[in-house]
């Protein structure tokens, strides 16, 4: 698939943040070690796509500012779920995906992997499964996600783009 021209609703995701929308709006974020995790309900025309940094928060959402929620998997999931819900999206109706948990660096915390192991057991305690994922490795990954369609682009980074640098 070609890149598209970015346009007036082309929004780029940091790590750390969150859409939720009711509009149409292709987001692009680069995860590695990070998870990307959207949730797109069709009918009521909702979507959020969160880009978390972390699996555990280590306490609940409500000790948590949602700021500060969104760098986690499981307090992330759960904002997220409950923003679609309140804007009247069915759990047992929302299309879930995840991408990311590469573990690039080599090193002994696996961040990569147990980001993706606590997206996974959050979404199956809600009785989620998923769609669509591409998950783990060593490679990042470039990700655009059309909110309208659910249709998620993901082009994998080169090697040395996702090798660390030495000092």
């Amino acid at each position: 698939m070609a890149d598209r021209a970015p346009s007036a609703n082309t929004v780029f995701l940091q790590p750390g943040e969150l859409v939720a929308t009711d509009k149409a709006v292709r987001v692009k974020t680069v995860v590695g070690s990070c998870v990307a995790i959207m949730l797109r309900a069709p009918y009521p025309g909702l979507a959020a796509i969160a880009h978390c940094l972390l699996p555990e928060a280590g306490v609940s959402l409500e000790a948590i500012g949602s700021g500060e929620a969104l760098r986690y998997v499981d307090t992330a999931i759960e904002l997220m779920l409950r923003l679609l819900s309140e804007r009247g999206a069915a759990l047992k109706d929302l299309e879930v995906k995840i991408f990311g948990g590469a573990d690039a660096m080599r090193a002994g915390y696996r961040i990569g992997d147990r980001n993706v192991a606590a997206a996974r057991a959050v979404l199956r305690a809600r009785g989620l499964t998923l769609a669509a994922s591409v998950v783990g490795g060593r490679r990042g990954r470039v990700l655009e996600f059309d909110t309208e369609t659910g249709e998620v682009s993901v082009k994998t980074l080169p090697e040395q783009a996702s090798r660390a640098v030495p000092l």
